[in-house]
Parts: C-alpha cells; sequence; structure tokens
C-alpha cells in the first residue's frame, strides 16, 4: 500500500476573468488546487520463472480526476457526468488482477494506456503541467486485457483487446486493439518505443462510430548519466470526426530535454507542437465551467522550463514557467481575447 498527494497553484498572466488558463483539463484554473491524493493497493508479480499472481486498486481524489474517468463507472454512457458534478471529484484510474512470470504476464480489468509518453500519477511526470498531445490527443485508461512479453531484457512486446478509449461500458460496446514494441539497449543510451491503438469509437455525427486510430513513437536518448533527450511524434485520425463529415486529424511533435544539475536538482525543458486540424480535440471542460470551448482549428504551441528538487526521498518541489502560444483560428487563451499567456506554476507531491 502506498501513494501521495499532490497540489500546486499556478499563475496566469493574462489574468482571465474566468480564471480558467485557456483549454487545458489539467492545471486549468489560476488558483491552488489539490490535484491528487491517490491511493495505491498492489500485489505486484513476484521476478520467478514459474506463475504468480497479483493485483492492483487505484483510487483518486482531487482535481485531477477529470483526467481518469470512465464512461460507465465515473461517467454515464453517454459520457455526461455521473457522480463528479464539482471542482474535485473521485475516480479509479487502475483495477486489474495480473497473472504470469517474468518473461510473460497478463492483466485484465482496468488500466493506464501504453501509449504515448506522460501520464496521469504526479511521480510519473517531470512536469506539473501536461502536454497537449496528452491532455487532447489520446486515450487515458482502458477497459480489457492486455499481454506482456518480454522477449530479453531489451525488448518487451505488448498487446491487448479493450473497449476503446475511457470506457467500461459506452453506448456502441466495440473492441479496440492495442500493441506496442520498446527496445533498450543494455546501457539505456538509445530507447525507442512505438504504440498504437485502433478501433470503432463515437464520431462527431450522433448516434454513429467510425474507426480512430493513433500512434505514437517515442525514441530516447542518455548520452552521459546525467542528460537525457526525448523525442515522441503522435499522429491520430477519427473517420467522421468533423461535425459536418470528414476524416478529421491530428498530429504533433514533443521534445524534452533534461539534466541533472544536483543530486537533489534536475532541470527540464520541453517544447511541444500540437496540430488539431479540424479543431476537434482541444477544448474546455465543459462540466467543470471551463468557457474556452471548441473548435480551435489550428496548430498550439508551448515551450516550459522547470525543475524538480528532492527536498526529501517523498517530497518533490516542481516550479516550472509555461508559454503557450496558437495559430489559427479562434483565439483559445484569456477567454477568447488572446492567441498566447504565460504561466507561472509551483507544485509540490508527498509520496507515503
Amino acid at each position: 500500500m502506498r501513494g501521495w498527494v499532490d497540489g500546486g497553484y499556478t499563475f496566469n498572466g493574462s489574468s482571465p476573468t474566468s480564471h480558467f488558463n485557456g483549454p487545458y483539463n489539467a492545471i486549468d484554473r489560476d488558483r491552488p488546487v489539490l490535484n491528487q491524493l491517490y491511493l495505491v493497493v498492489e500485489k505486484a508479480l513476484k521476478v520467478t520463472s514459474g506463475i504468480d499472481v497479483g493485483f492492483r486498486v487505484d483510487a483518486m481524489y482531487g482535481h485531477d480526476y477529470f483526467l481518469a474517468q470512465s464512461n460507465g463507472i465515473e461517467r454515464n454512457q453517454s459520457g455526461s457526468p455521473k457522480w463528479n458534478r464539482e471542482e474535485h471529484g473521485f475516480a479509479l484510474p487502475q483495477m486489474y488482477a495480473e497473472a504470469g512470470n517474468k518473461t510473460f504476464s497478463v492483466k485484465a480489468g482496468h488500466f493506464y494506456t501504453i501509449i504515448g509518453y506522460e501520464g496521469v500519477p504526479a511521480p510519473a511526470n517531470f512536469f506539473y503541467s501536461k502536454s497537449y498531445s496528452y491532455q487532447f490527443a489520446g486515450p487515458f485508461t482502458h477497459w480489457g486485457g492486455l499481454a506482456t512479453w518480454n522477449v530479453t531484457p531489451q525488448l518487451t512486446f505488448q498487446g491487448g483487446v479493450v473497449n476503446g478509449w475511457d470506457a467500461f461500458d459506452r453506448r456502441s460496446d466495440k473492441p479496440a486493439y492495442v500493441l506496442k514494441a520498446q527496445y533498450a539497449m543494455e546501457n539505456n543510451f538509445l530507447t525507442a518505443s512505438f504504440g498504437v491503438i485502433t478501433g470503432e469509437e463515437p464520431t462527431a455525427i450522433a448516434e454513429r462510430t467510425g474507426q480512430r486510430t493513433r500512434y505514437s513513437a517515442i525514441i530516447g536518448v542518455n548520452p552521459t548519466d546525467d542528460l537525457e533527450y526525448v523525442f515522441h511524434h503522435h499522429y491520430a485520425y477519427q473517420e467522421d470526426g468533423k461535425i459536418g463529415g470528414g476524416t478529421a486529424r491530428w498530429y504533433g511533435i514533443d521534445q524534452y530535454l533534461y539534466y541533472r544539475l544536483h543530486q537533489k536538482v534536475k532541470a527540464g525543458l520541453r517544447f511541444e507542437w500540437m496540430r488539431d486540424e479540424a479543431g476537434t480535440r482541444v477544448g474546455g471542460s465543459p462540466d467543470r465551467g471551463n468557457p474556452n470551448f471548441a473548435p480551435f482549428a489550428g496548430s498550439f504551441y508551448s515551450l516550459t522550463g522547470g525543475v524538480n528538487y528532492s527536498l526529501h526521498p517523498n517530497v518533490t518541489i516542481r516550479p516550472e514557467v509555461r508559454y503557450d502560444w496558437f495559430a489559427g483560428g479562434r483565439n483559445p487563451y484569456n477567454d477568447g481575447q488572446k492567441d498566447n499567456q504565460v504561466l507561472v506554476a509551483i507544485n509540490a507531491y508527498l509520496q507515503f
């Protein structure tokens, strides 16, 4: 049993009257928030050549509940709110059983997606704020089954069948297929992975579904023990994803550079570009009162710099500065009045 408490404050240089920081799903308000009160209960698989059985259950309360909800659990089949109707809410991000060993294992239930670079849990991310590619471009969790095969210590394959994006029970339950291959050199100088998910998902046309496919390609380079560079490219399309019909596409590039300044201090830089061709992905969260609604057809850019300071083995402080700008149609920042903004955030999490 373990967990953490995560919270922070974000200052918006544009001072929007609504107090919402543009079309975000995370760090979306310029006021102090409790992001995650997170608890994990787990029996991990033993490192054995025999067969072992394990399980994991995650529970989260806080501002970030929005990132871990499922249709049919925290939301209704249609995606409308069920029990979370306030700024802070409760979610069950993971709940699965697992069987196998160090070479091959299978999990069944609810688990985080294997597609993409960033994730929901605070300790899994360097930055407090999330990239556009994580907030808007892909799934957060799945319900279904996933197999993992560690072919060698360097090469791993994963594959599974799930009920689409972020859904336990939806109006049209149809299977989606998720695959991932990952390779790491013995000295970790180079790591590479490619993951893809494809299946039928709801479209912009009521009561219809269409093929939606998303992939992520990630390359990491560690030239020294203190320096790391990560390149992430993502691409997705949705049949009938446009309100008037036609295929919607969204894609982009994220780049991360990390450097350890001291045993307790690590600096990071993130540059991202995301293109939402039809303005179908990036938008506010009306359930939480965010007035920055889509469509925002165009390109989103951001440059983020920050530091992780390990005040204690269980306490990490994460200040950051983020600059966003947009090239396209309607302005997405300062309640639709500007096409750029500056955010300054201070965040900390305590693990227990």
